[in-house]
Order: structure tokens, then C-alpha cells, then sequence
């Protein structure tokens, strides 16, 4: 059997928050399939340091420093990948923040938070890299969301809130675009090993009192597969979904959690 081609080679790509973790992964996947790859954050370092990894693979980058909680910064992002590369084909949506709490505890300001740096962000970047998207062979919209959006739980009202706005914003979005040639998903990872998960395993050690390497195996019991989700998992459903193999998939919300989530969706 014939290995599957991608055919992603030479396509231009924009991952908002590709500087580290999930987008990271996902950023350094489409480089390895000869993509040429734009990211973007507020962490200049992080974000230098990630271009000369994806520049490691023979291929253009570009990475742009932009704060994507304001109108400007989303527009300037897809700016600066499109007049780096001539144009846009694959926008992956991955940039969020890192707020939990409950209604009593947070200001609406903070409720909100996710909503505004995850789904309005989104809807930012989907607005000005639409005309470059239309003028694709096969434009691709991915959005990062997360399983809360399918699963309550303590502290996750402001995730919630910001996923599951981004799930509707996905499924409209699709609608509006269809007729186009462009695709537009959502993938929702789980609780992810990502740069985050030191400090989370850390805490739940102090907070029960037990090793590290217990608090890791009690993260881990949480996943049918046995361990904790990585963001390299992550990357290859991204591949695929922008690909030309994906062009019949769109609208569609798709989890890869391990078999985590304890949800039927039909």
C-alpha cells in the first residue's frame, strides 16, 4: 500500500499561538510536509525560536508578534503571513488563553476572557484571511477548541463558554463559506501534555501529597488509551482536514481525547 501524500507541499499556512505547545506541534507538522508556515503570539521569544525550528525544514516561515484580544492584532497576523508568503491557504485558529473559575469568582471580564481571545479571535482572523482563502486551489479553516466544550466540570465555566461559542462559530462558518471551495472544522483536544502540564502536575502533588510520578499515573487513569494526550496526537488530524483528502469534510466538531470524553455525539 502507497503511502498517503498530503499534497500540502508549497501550501502557505497561518497557526495563531504557534509558539508553543498544541500549535507548536501543529506548526512544525506542516513544515515537515514542505508547508510554508506563519505563527504568531505575544512571546517574541518563544515565537523566534519556533521559526528557526520550522526554517530547520527547508521551508519559509514567519512569525509576527500580535496581541489577537485586539481587532488589530488579528488583522496584522494574517497580513504579515500573506505578504510573506503571497497569499493564504490553511488558517489554523489554535491562539486561547489559560483561565478557570467559577461564576462567583469571576468578574465578567474574566468570564468573557475566553470567549474574546478564543471565538472573537477567531472570527477576526477568519474575516481577513477570507478573500485569500476564496482565492485558494482549497481553502482550510481549523479551529482548536477543547473538550469542555462537550463536558462540564470545576473551574471550566470560562473554557466552556469560550469553546463552545467557537463549536457554533465553526458549524456557521462552514455554511456561509461551503459554496467557496473553503472547509471549516474544529478538533477538540483534551487535557494535553503540553508546556502547561509540568506546573499542573506539580500542583496536584502538593495539593494531595503525593509524588509527581503518582500525580502523572493519576492523570493518566483519566484516559482509556493509558496515557495523557499529547500535542504531537493532535497534529495529524490537522494534516489531513487541510488536506485535499478532507474537501468533503466540513462543519464537523471531532475530539481526540484519548477516549476521555464520556459523551455520545451523534
Amino acid at each position: 500500500m502507497r503511502p498517503i501524500d498530503l499534497q500540502l507541499k508549497g501550501k502557505s499556512v497561518l497557526v495563531t499561538g504557534g509558539n508553543r505547545g498544541i500549535g507548536r506541534a501543529i506548526a512544525l507538522a506542516f513544515a515537515s510536509e514542505g508547508a510554508n508556515v506563519a505563527i504568531c503570539g505575544r512571546d517574541a521569544e518563544a515565537l523566534a525560536a519556533t521559526k528557526s525550528a520550522l526554517e530547520a525544514n527547508g521551508v519559509k516561515a514567519n512569525a509576527v508578534t500580535a496581541d489577537l484580544f485586539t481587532a488589530e492584532g488579528c488583522t496584522r497576523a494574517v497580513a504579515a503571513a500573506t505578504e510573506a508568503f503571497g497569499g493564504l491557504d490553511i488558517l489554523i485558529n489554535n491562539a486561547s488563553t489559560n483561565i478557570g473559575g467559577r461564576l462567583e469568582t469571576l468578574t465578567d471580564e474574566q468570564l468573557m476572557e475566553r470567549v474574546n481571545g478564543k471565538t472573537l479571535a477567531s472570527m477576526r482572523c477568519c474575516r481577513a484571511a477570507l478573500p485569500h482563502l476564496r482565492a485558494s486551489s482549497g481553502g482550510r479553516v481549523i479551529i482548536i477548541g477543547g473538550t469542555s466544550t462537550r463536558n462540564v466540570g470545576v473551574d471550566a465555566l470560562p473554557s466552556g463558554l469560550g469553546n463552545a461559542s467557537a463549536a457554533n462559530f465553526s458549524k456557521q462558518f462552514s455554511y456561509e463559506v461551503a459554496s467557496d471551495g473553503v472547509t471549516v472544522n474544529i478538533v477538540h483536544p483534551s487535557f494535553t501534555k503540553s508546556d502547561r502540564y509540568p506546573d499542573r502536575r506539580a500542583a496536584r502533588a502538593k495539593q494531595r501529597g503525593i509524588s509527581l510520578e503518582d500525580a502523572e499515573a493519576s492523570f493518566a487513569s483519566q484516559f482509556p488509551i493509558g496515557r495523557i494526550v499529547e500535542p504531537t496526537d493532535i497534529a495529524p488530524m490537522i494534516l489531513f482536514l487541510a488536506s485535499p483528502h478532507a474537501s468533503a469534510i466540513t462543519g464537523q466538531s471531532i475530539a481526540i481525547d484519548g477516549g476521555s470524553t464520556p459523551t455520545v455525539v451523534y
